[in-house]
């Protein structure tokens, strides 16, 4: 089995309301196809977390975050869900930010789609099992965080 072993940068975006936008993977990504998770990808050699993020949203969705601060880092391991055996393993550091909550500038550059989500709203999809776990219990943390 193939081994992956890296560090990824994610961003859990607020619009002013502080509803959270996600993405869809795709049917045909690899780990976790159809489900919702963060936006973010892998640190290259020599790059920043935050320079990591901020090219991610520049390439899956082409936003502008603002008040970006780190919130946690958190060791995982995932094995694909169909195809060639692989396991990619590592440290997800999750990133709070804000972005205007203009979703006319979002694009899609990967990915099924993207939504925003409140509270109660991200409960249900965690419930319904469409909210990637271990994105969840960090998402649920943050939005917890917050003040309502």
């Amino acid at each position: 089995m193939k081994i992956i072993e890296r560090d990824y940068a994610v961003a859990m975006p607020l619009n002013p309301q502080n509803n959270l936008l996600l993405q869809r993977k795709d049917s045909g990504y690899r780990f976790w196809p159809n489900f919702w998770c963060t936006f973010g990808g892998g640190v290259k050699q020599g790059e920043s977390l935050t320079k990591t993020l901020v090219r991610e949203m520049s390439e899956e969705n082409g936003l502008i975050l603002t008040d970006i601060i780190i919130f946690d880092s958190q060791e995982f391991s995932d094995i694909t869900k169909f195809g060639e055996p692989v396991t990619r393993q590592g440290t997800v550091h999750y990133f709070g930010a804000r972005f205007d909550g203009d979703l006319k500038k979002v694009r899609i550059g990967e990915g099924a789609g993207f939504s925003v989500f409140d509270r109660d709203e991200l409960v249900r999809y965690n419930k319904l099992g469409l909210i990637v776990p271990y994105n969840y219990e960090v998402i649920k943390r943050f939005i917890g965080s917050l003040s309502r």
